[in-house]
């Protein structure tokens, strides 16, 4: 990026009554709205942003959307930056200390983001344009709303993994990294299963034993009548 070239961030379309904007704007921005997957604010190809004032931050917690939007953003770019405007700690809502520090131990230490506070709107604004600037300094190509395209085997590898009783969309890319694949991942021992960055000893436990789940009771429907069934209905 040149001394001449415009910074852009790309926001998605909720933030658009947003005071952010217009500081973005008059700081010299180009801001582009757009539907994005994930996050509020996407300042690189690498760089994903989620603004939300210390409110937000603590009802995400409390009824665990922040854990699923953070899998999410991760899963989608390489690096993700929260920024909390306002103090975390000093909300009205009904949480506990300890609640607050494991949800940002959780978000640095498992998901590997960065975690800002700044006071206000205007000083979000003048942050995301500073990061943006130094993301983009040496930027060569332009910015798209799209997320970076998965292979289709490693996707559906991740859905799969995903639909293991425990397993969220941040953990499943961790296992699959880790595994390199479904079937290895199927039938790994519980040690095995520790070695994925936030699965302790009694997780990987119940996740073992999800796996290995058989059913050895009578359903009551015996498999002829389903095929039966299915005879008397193509007739």
């Amino acid at each position: 990026m040149t001394e001449e070239t415009i910074v852009t961030i790309l926001a998605d379309s909720t933030e658009a009554e947003s005071p952010v904007l217009s500081r973005l704007k008059s700081l010299g921005a180009h801001v582009r709205l757009g539907d994005l997957e994930v996050g509020t604010h996407v300042i690189s190809g690498e760089t994903v942003v989620l603004r939300m004032n210390a409110t937000e931050f603590v009802e995400s917690i409390l009824d665990g959307r922040l854990f699923h939007r953070a899998g999410k953003m991760s899963l989608n770019f390489p690096r993700s930056i929260f920024l909390i405007e306002g103090d975390a700690y000093s909300t009205r809502a009904a949480i506990a200390r300890e609640a607050i520090d494991g949800a940002l131990a959780f978000l640095v230490g498992v998901e590997g983001a960065s975690v800002l506070y700044v006071r206000n709107p205007t000083a979000t604004a003048d942050l995301l344009f500073r990061l943006a600037k130094q993301a983009q300094k040496d930027l060569t190509y332009g910015m798209a709303f799209q997320r970076a395209k998965v292979s289709p085997g490693r996707q559906q590898a991740l859905f799969t993994i995903e639909s293991v009783f425990g397993i969220g969309p941040a953990t499943a890319a961790k296992a699959l990294t880790r595994f390199r694949s479904v079937y290895a991942f199927i039938t790994a021992s519980v040690d095995q299963l520790t070695e994925i960055p936030g699965i302790g000893p009694k997780k990987a436990e119940r996740i073992h034993s999800s796996i290995r789940w058989q059913d050895e009771g009578d359903s009551g429907i015996h498999p002829d009548a389903l095929n039966a069934s299915s005879t008397d209905t193509a007739q």
